[in-house]
């Protein structure tokens, strides 16, 4: 069973690859669900060195060029580590190990990036890039979306090896959609509340869902509508009544 976040990015996935823009399908669709102005797909492998597996048109091909160039940036960050990783405001120079980077991020029109690990399991695929014209925070459901599309990106690179269509891969992707999409996305949410990182998320729902005696599946589609949630100060979870 799928969320409806994750119905809605099938529904975008396959109208974009009816459309004929299966190429950059999954950076059409990301961009498009968070909201933001642009998306990148980055490959890394176990030396750390990306490749770019594709973006939506303009600023972002050169964002994800200028990352492979000079390695450095969020999707490097996010390919190295298990975190979504920021800049909300690039003007001010918040992430200073981004020297070069940053300016270079500027000039072609980012004001604030955002990159998210692709990941299966333990497995470090890549990271999500995503950039907007304008400074600010993402959202809390921005954020959210972000972890969910990395989640749908990550099952998307592994159906491609394994040899799905590329102007396929909405409907593949549907046949094998599994609860781990939405439990993946409750640990992003998790995080956010929590102020932890995604692998210890994962932990704490599945410790709570063990506790309560509650399929970690519909403990995560509880998170994700917002029906329980964790407050980080006090360790505890609350449960909205109906």
């Amino acid at each position: 069973m799928a969320t409806d976040r994750l119905v809605d990015i099938f529904a975008l996935l396959a109208r974009y690859e009816k459309g004929g823009a299966s190429e950059g399908s999954l950076c059409l669709v990301a961009a498009e669900i968070t909201e933001l102005s642009g998306a990148g797909i980055a490959l890394s492998s176990d030396s750390n060195l990306m490749t770019s597996m594709g973006t939506t048109t303009g600023p972002a091909t050169e964002l994800m060029d200028i990352e492979i160039t000079l390695r450095e940036g969020p999707c490097t960050d996010a390919c190295r580590g298990e975190d979504a990783v920021e800049d909300i405001d690039l003007l001010r120079g918040s992430t200073p190990r981004w020297v070069v980077y940053t300016p270079q991020a500027i000039a072609v029109g980012a004001r604030a990036v955002f990159g998210f690990p692709v990941r299966i399991g333990a497995v470090r695929l890549g990271a999500l890039s995503l950039y907007r014209d304008k400074r600010g925070a993402l959202t809390y459901e921005q954020a959210s979306d972000g972890y969910l599309m990395a989640s749908v990106i990550g099952r998307a690179i592994l159906a491609m090896q394994a040899g799905a269509s590329g102007n396929a891969l909405a409907t593949e992707l549907e046949r094998e959609a599994t609860f781990d999409f939405a439990i993946h996305q409750a640990a992003g949410i998790l995080a956010i509340q929590g102020f932890t990182d995604v692998g210890s998320a994962l932990v704490l729902l599945r410790t709570h869902a063990f506790a309560t005696n509650t399929p970690i599946s519909t403990l995560a589609t509880r998170v994700i509508a917002h029906q329980t949630s964790y407050d980080s100060k006090s360790a505890m979870w609350s449960e909205e009544t109906s």
